[in-house]
């Protein structure tokens, strides 16, 4: 797809940004991959797959994908629907016989609506959870089964909205007993084989070991992280095994959301609109295994996954046809905030600059000084400045007038800083941004500022 010039020149701050931050931020590595009406626009991987080896990670790399993985099941279910096999409605306990006689008897209540929502009222991983600290394999289905029965609903059924992996842990048995077939099959059969992507998995086995990113463990006092252990996620893959790379998983979420091929129109309008209050959030709901963040300018929808090493995170931008995909292999928020601010990145590159100016727009690499590390995003007439040292730059950035686009000048300092003063751009013969002077500091690029660094050092 052929993007127009606002856009391209979004997205070629965004790589700078990203390559910036994988170099200097103390991560592993990550995928980043964005889809426009179903297509491919930005897909690359940053940093390494294994920090022990320094193994660079490929965008063909799998993540565990954690939680995404309830929106693949919720799919299938809601598939399951539409071929009349079973209803929302219906109780859960009709196609779990095993948990027929469980000791709360508003166990009975629970619909498989409720437990798609979050709305069972059960516990989130059951009472002994050492699996998610790797201290122990995680559940077999005998033993999910008996976790069940062994604990008393949390909340009534339809009381609130409270997640629980062992929720979707039994629809992934429900999957199972409706279709007469094993969970991973029942994936394929309903999703992998129509999306003709092999490569996503329900759950993490050791064949394709080599494929797969390692997941890190968070920098530790003096050293970085570690590699940690894969641990298959076995009972709870439908709620929390699904393997894959950002570009497959993106691909998925746009068919589930905005394409064809896996939901009827009504079904995927019911998706996209149904959603209930996360109990004690004030700006996050939850849906049929989908999740709803709703911001004051925007709301996204899709999920997170946080596993042992991973965190990731998918979403479509809702009122356009983006779908964004952000994997790190190390558990932390850097995806949640990254997705944000890739669109927070296009929104000020939109709003800022007419499609006239965009034509000849000159985006600078990273300038650095001993303050701050910048991207200038430069006409004639104005210039946006983000600070770069960041995961929200949208937050920290500055906007430059120029009357001669020769001396620029910038309001929006901090009285304490350099508010009004002329900021001057020193170019070379190319027309190329070299280094730029702002009040006290002189921003150069990378290989100047590292020359000019050794100067500073005892």
């Amino acid at each position: 797809m052929k993007l127009d010039d606002k856009a391209r020149i979004a997205f070629q701050v965004i790589d700078t940004w990203l390559d910036y931050q994988s170099r200097y931020e103390d991560l592993p590595g990550f995928q980043v991959c964005v889809r426009k009406k179903g297509q491919l626009i930005f897909s690359k991987a940053y940093g390494h797959a294994n920090l022990k080896t320094q193994r660079k990670l490929t965008t063909t790399d799998l993540f565990h994908i954690a939680s995404h993985s309830k929106t693949f099941t919720s799919c299938a279910i809601l598939q399951l629907v539409e071929q009349g096999k079973l209803t929302l409605e219906h109780k859960a306990i009709t196609y779990i016989p095993e948990l027929k006689n469980h000791k709360d008897k508003r166990f009975k209540e629970i619909t498989i609506r409720d437990l798609l929502s979050n709305r069972s009222g059960l516990f989130r991983d059951g009472i002994d959870c050492e699996f998610w600290e790797l201290q122990k394999p995680f559940l077999s289905k005998e033993e999910m089964i008996q976790e069940v029965l062994a604990t008393d609903l949390v909340y009534a059924p339809n009381m609130h909205t409270k997640y629980s992996n062992m929720g979707f842990a039994l629809l992934g048995l429900i999957i199972e007993n409706v279709m007469g077939m094993s969970y991973q099959k029942a994936m394929e059969t309903l999703i992998f084989n129509q999306l003709k992507r092999p490569n996503i998995h329900t759950d993490y086995i050791e064949k394709f070991k080599d494929h797969c990113t390692e997941g890190h463990s968070r920098p530790l006092p003096g050293k970085k992280g570690v590699p940690l252990i894969h641990a298959p996620a076995r009972a709870l893959a439908a709620a929390t095994g699904f393997c894959a790379n950002a570009e497959d998983t993106s691909l998925f979420f746009d068919h589930v959301l905005l394409g064809e091929g896996l939901l009827k129109t009504n079904m995927q309008q019911e998706l996209r609109s149904l959603n209930w209050p996360v109990k004690n959030s004030s700006n996050e709901r939850y849906g049929l295994g989908l999740k709803f963040d709703k911001y004051p300018d925007m709301q996204l929808v899709g999920h997170t996954g946080g596993y042992p090493g991973f965190a990731t995170k998918t979403v479509h931008w809702e009122g356009t046809d983006y779908i964004f995909s952000f994997f790190l292999n190390v558990a932390n928020s850097v995806p949640y905030d990254g997705v944000k601010s890739m669109i927070q990145i296009i929104k000020m590159i939109d709003q800022t600059f007419t499609h006239k100016e965009a034509k000849e727009i000159k985006v600078t690499g990273p300038l650095m000084s001993g303050w701050d590390d910048l991207i200038f995003v430069i006409t004639k007439k104005k210039a946006l400045c983000f600070i770069i040292d960041t995961w929200e730059p949208y937050k920290r950035s500055l906007l430059l007038t120029s009357k001669n686009g020769e001396v620029y000048t910038c309001d929006q300092q901090n009285g304490f800083i350099n508010p009004g003063e002329p900021i001057t751009f020193k170019k070379d013969k190319a027309g190329n941004v070299i280094s730029i002077k702002w009040g006290s500091s002189t921003f150069s690029q990378e290989k100047d500022f590292l020359k000019r660094l050794k100067n500073m050092v005892m």
